[in-house]
């Protein structure tokens, strides 16, 4: 995934100064970390472009009342007041050379604070993500995960307002931490056999009158990935794998579903964090 951000013609410049922030953001790592960032929506498409939430969404700018440009605007004006963005004539800190991209870090029009720019560049250069959309009765929220070489972890809480919560966890706490996304009632119970169901048909094998959180997982890396789709009742969560990524899908293609208990449920999301680029150990699918 870095490679294709950093070779994108419409790639903004990287320079030695953002990696060095990235760097100092992800050395922060902790197994129960506090949030030490929040950014908005508006605040993150001043700062980095429309296209910097096409990924993850944007909850407060995609409601049709709100003009996107002026809130931007307005955001990246409350950014510079709090000091975390100066006008490039006001720069303290110099950029250094480019990493990757166009331009030059002298011609910048503006200067980020160094924490910032470490979360804006880790957003555009993850070997891997982890994306986790969950639904419940109150709306949908976005759990992410950038990952990086050597365990590097950045995530990302996106509430319904528009809110992007940051932190590092250490890789270790990421399948916990995803468990306790999907499964916020606790109600994995007892495992149970695998079903084989068609997608045509998958629909149906969820009570919609019984489903209290649906969450769709999905891992990606190198352009390839899976997905799995949970649902939590009150009283039992499921798992359907929904397979590999990037094959076109058919309504007849077989798939699992089964019962999970909590700590099959955790093993399953285990699996299916890519690592093959940081230690070279296969990839497997869910349930495997």
């Amino acid at each position: 995934m870095s490679e294709s951000a950093q070779t994108s013609p419409s790639a903004p410049s990287i320079t030695e100064r953002d990696m060095l922030g990235a760097m100092e953001v992800l050395a922060t790592t902790a197994p129960e970390p506090d949030v030490f960032l929040t950014l908005t929506d508006e605040e993150i498409m001043g700062l980095d472009g429309a296209s910097a939430l096409e990924i993850l969404g944007s909850p407060y700018l995609s409601q049709d009342m709100v003009d996107e440009t002026s809130s931007a605007a307005a955001a990246l004006r409350s950014l510079t007041a709090r000091g975390l963005v100066r006008p490039g004539a006001e720069s303290v800190e110099d950029e250094g050379r480019i990493v990757s991209g166009p331009a030059d870090g002298e011609r910048r029009p503006v200067q980020l604070d160094r924490r910032l720019a470490g979360v804006v560049t880790l957003r555009r250069i993850p070997e891997a993500m982890v994306t986790t959309t969950r639904t419940l009765n109150g709306g949908s929220t976005t759990l992410a995960h950038y990952l990086f070489p050597r365990g590097g972890t950045l995530e990302e809480f996106i509430s319904v307002d528009g809110f992007h919560h940051f932190s590092v966890p250490d890789l270790g706490s990421v399948p916990r931490r995803i468990l306790k996304f999907v499964d916020p009632f606790e109600a994995a119970g007892q495992d149970g056999e695998p079903e084989t169901t068609t997608r045509a048909e998958a629909g149906s094998t969820f009570d919609a009158a019984y489903t209290r959180s649906l969450s769709v997982l999905t891992a990606v890396t190198d352009g390839a990935g899976r997905q799995a789709t949970i649902v939590a009742t009150s009283d039992r969560v499921r798992v359907l794998d929904d397979g590999p990524l990037g094959e076109e899908p058919s309504a007849d293609d077989e798939l699992q579903i089964s019962d999970v208990s909590a700590q099959t449920l955790l093993s399953v999301i285990d699996v299916m964090i890519p690592r093959a680029f940081d230690d070279d150990e296969p990839e497997a699918s869910p349930g495997s």
